[in-house]
């Protein structure tokens, strides 16, 4: 996997322009018709209408000149589509995520609360996380970032919003607000209901990142995200480790040195667990794709023999009428490598191969995005498509510092006939005009 090319969509951001643009930054990369009709088999797009759309998405403009392409909607995006399907269906989320936003504003947009909250941290000696939106645009990992802040700065945000509401130097109005923030926050609903999101979170969480990885397959996707639904599943009886923890703590009435005081949860734990697991089922299907590529993985195969004979070959006659290769031979070396555990024949590589290369997200352009970001900066936003496309290849197709060699390059450099040159990186110090040299580099 690897980043090919940054497009300007100069003609419009219709469906026809957007493939237009497509079409000419792949034949510029030389990579023909005859190519991608032998070779091109999967296209992963984040759902936008533009792009998937039936009748005049670019999918399906795609689909009339390569009709062996799949395609898949990012999985990474459809379980952030599965999370807010079950915070809307579920009473009491929306004031939890209101409260987290509140916290956010008052610490983000105030530098003077987000000191005192630091000084509080100190004094307890905690290091503070710092506390962002949750269940926003950002991938599921950020809300699971954002909760379990709360959770371990919870005694310096009970610290401060106490100091706070007894200072004579705010207004009535705003003390008031930090007195229902404190009542709110130290109550035993509110830690119920902080425990049950970051257990649940926490396994979104890894399941998200799981989903992201470059490494991981469609059928391995698929084996994460069952694993994820049963877990959840266990977890609704037993409760997740946050949970139990805060469980124990609301029989003693004490939280991490804080002092609770009763009211009812927000959040009904069992439904919001199991509207989790029911919007992963509906969200996150198994594709019949899926159901075609499992043969081809050792793990799915029968232990008996007898079960074994028969096992997989509708679905490798499937996937090899797919791909457009012989469905007959792919049977018959399937027979081969999984009956006579013989290495696999030319067609059935072909299929291997195939279940390796289809895209189960496209998490790889949002790392794409971010490049772009750091890349075209403020100090560099001059810079032509052409310019960015080949400074982002080199960022995310060339070796790692680590892996570099620069003396190839700047031997070449200097037998060309080039001075070496010496660069002052300068400072100064405060309340004088002296520049003093920090470090040089030398070429």
């Amino acid at each position: 996997m690897f980043f090919l090319d940054i497009v300007e969509l100069s003609e419009g951001t219709d469906a026809k322009s957007m493939y237009k643009s497509l079409r000419k930054s792949l034949i510029q990369a030389g990579l023909d018709d005859e190519f991608l009709g032998k070779n091109l088999i999967c296209i992963a797009t984040d759902g936008a209408a533009v792009l998937t759309g039936r009748v005049g998405g670019l999918v399906t403009k795609l689909k009339q000149d390569f009709p062996k392409v799949q395609s898949i909607h990012c999985l990474a995006h459809r379980l952030e589509l599965a999370v807010k399907d079950s915070l809307k269906e579920v009473a009491g989320c929306n004031q939890f995520e209101f409260f987290i936003s509140k916290l956010y504003a008052l610490y983000n947009q105030s530098s003077k609360n987000a000191r005192l909250l630091q000084k509080a941290a100190t004094g307890l000696n905690m290091q503070i996380l710092k506390i962002g939106q949750i269940f926003t645009i950002r991938w599921v990992a950020s809300s699971f970032r954002t909760v379990k802040a709360v959770w371990n700065d919870y005694p310096a945000l009970a610290h401060q919003f106490r100091t706070a509401m007894e200072d004579t130097s705010r207004c009535d109005t705003e003390r008031q607000k930090f007195r229902g923030l404190h009542k709110l926050l130290t109550s035993t609903g509110f830690l119920a209901d902080l425990a049950c999101m970051k257990d649940v979170l926490r396994e979104l969480q890894n399941l998200s990142l799981k989903l992201q990885r470059k490494q991981t397959s469609l059928v391995d996707a698929s084996c994460h995200i069952q694993q994820t639904i049963d877990v959840l599943t266990a977890m609704k009886a037993s409760g997740g480790k946050s949970t139990q923890k805060a469980e124990q703590r609301i029989s003693t009435g004490l939280f991490k040195d804080v002092e609770l005081s009763e009211s009812r949860p927000k959040i009904n734990h069992l439904q919001f667990n199991q509207s989790i697991i029911n919007s992963l089922k509906k969200r996150l299907p198994e594709p019949d794709l899926v159901q075609m590529l499992k043969p081809l993985d050792k793990r799915f195969w029968p232990q008996q023999h007898s079960a074994r004979i028969l096992y997989g070959e509708t679905e490798v006659r499937a996937l090899a009428k797919t791909l457009g290769e012989p469905a007959r031979e792919a049977v018959e070396e399937f027979r081969d490598f999984k009956l006579q555990n013989r290495a696999p024949g030319k067609t059935l590589v072909k299929l291997q191969t195939a279940s390796l290369t289809y895209l189960l997200s496209s998490a790889e352009c949002e790392r794409g995005f971010s490049a772009v970001n750091s890349t075209d900066s403020k100090y560099r936003n001059k810079l032509r498509e052409q310019s960015l496309s080949s400074l982002l290849f080199v960022d995310l197709n060339g070796p790692s510092l680590e892996q570099f060699d620069p003396l190839p390059f700047v031997s070449s450099w200097i037998k060309a006939g080039h001075r070496p040159s010496t660069f002052w990186v300068t400072g100064r110090k405060a309340k004088t005009e002296d520049p003093r040299p920090l470090w040089s580099l030398l070429i």
